[in-house]
């Protein structure tokens, strides 16, 4: 698998994951909220600080797209226009999270949905460019992203595979080679039964390019159960509160749980292992030896004795000739006097 660099951090074969703090429109419109929360992002040991960097007057020009979400199982829909003009940042904004990030020593990232955004965003040294899932299909903003030459995260949600495989093409036809495809449930938040994070395996097994998930589910569960699926980076909102009655906030991490979420998403991926067993580690071997039977005198045993059930038994721990050697030496005589309760040792057969 091809491995992605953002910061100081690889993305991909087997690396930890990549912890994706998503803005989004958690900080409500107001940028000293975007920039709280940024800070502590940080502090709680978040990988990078994303906005999104969208532009209702550039990107949406008619009343009729409209936004969809639920919050405490009740829908609603606004238009797009409204959704955007109350929780959209300036472009100076997003400059000041930037800077912020510059400061912290920690990489920012943006979706961008149209090329003065993309300019933007390689004009103050973004780390990466998101595609956000609606635009897969967008090859004119896919083809001026990938001239830029730098890391892509690409959202697939609401699209087949042939539309995925399609978009990685013009991507790599324009010489990007940095791409991370990010497995995007549909919904807002997305139930768990929308999540199939089977697709993650699949996506790893047809394409050569890390693959995370941007994770819209009302709850926790997904980031754990993601990183148990082989995802390379995860992604999800963060907020001061998530049960705000507010779009977005019901499927973000409350800033207060960030860093117990990033550790218990490290255990996770810790328990994962290499899945192998070539190697062992200490505390099995340790185990083995305390818990492994061996071969045991049950009485008194005199030289010439035949090793048989009658005149051995088996016991704790590991010493001498273990029980799995058992058909190696029953029938064979010992070489020397062996009491009861005393381990036999391959020295001691013929």
């Amino acid at each position: 698998m091809k491995c992605v660099k953002i910061g100081d951090r690889v993305i991909g074969n087997n690396n930890p994951p990549f912890f994706v703090a998503e803005l989004g429109i958690c900080h409500e419109g107001s940028l000293n909220v975007a920039i709280e929360l940024t800070k502590a992002a940080v502090e709680a040991g978040a990988h990078c600080i994303k906005t999104e960097a969208f532009q209702r007057r550039k990107i949406v020009f008619h009343s009729s797209a409209m936004m969809d979400y639920s919050i405490k199982g009740k829908e609603y829909s606004v238009s797009q226009e409204e959704h955007m003009d109350k929780y959209q940042l300036c472009i100076d904004d997003h400059c000041q999270i930037k800077k912020l990030c510059d400061k912290l020593k920690v990489p920012f990232m943006a979706t961008a949905h149209d090329f003065e955004t993309v300019d933007m965003l390689e004009d103050i040294g973004a780390s990466a460019i998101k595609i956000a899932s609606p635009d897969i299909v967008h090859y004119p903003l896919l083809q001026y992203v990938a001239k830029k030459k730098l890391p892509v995260f690409l959202d697939t949600g609401s699209s087949y595979q042939f539309e995925v495989e399609m978009a990685l093409k013009v991507l790599q036809d324009e010489g990007l080679k940095d791409i991370i495809i990010n497995h995007n449930p549909s919904g807002h938040p997305a139930p768990a039964e929308q999540q199939d994070l089977r697709i993650i395996q699949g996506l790893k097994c047809v394409t050569d390019f890390p693959v995370g998930i941007t994770d819209h589910y009302e709850g926790y569960d997904m980031v754990y159960a993601a990183v148990a699926m082989g995802a390379d980076s995860i992604e999800k909102p963060i907020s001061l509160d998530r049960f705000v009655t507010e779009p977005e906030r019901n499927m973000s991490i409350s800033i207060g749980d960030l860093k117990n979420v990033l550790k218990k998403m490290n255990e996770v991926f810790s328990s994962l292992g290499q899945g192998q067993r070539t190697t062992m580690s200490e505390n099995g071997e340790r185990y083995r030896f305390n818990n492994r039977m061996s071969c045991i005198a049950s009485s008194d045993l005199s030289i010439g004795s035949e090793i048989n059930f009658e005149n051995v038994t088996f016991g704790r721990p590991h010493i001498g000739i273990g029980v799995e050697h058992w058909d190696l030496i029953a029938g064979r005589k010992l070489t020397r006097p062996v009491k009861a309760n005393e381990f036999i040792h391959w020295g001691d057969v013929d």
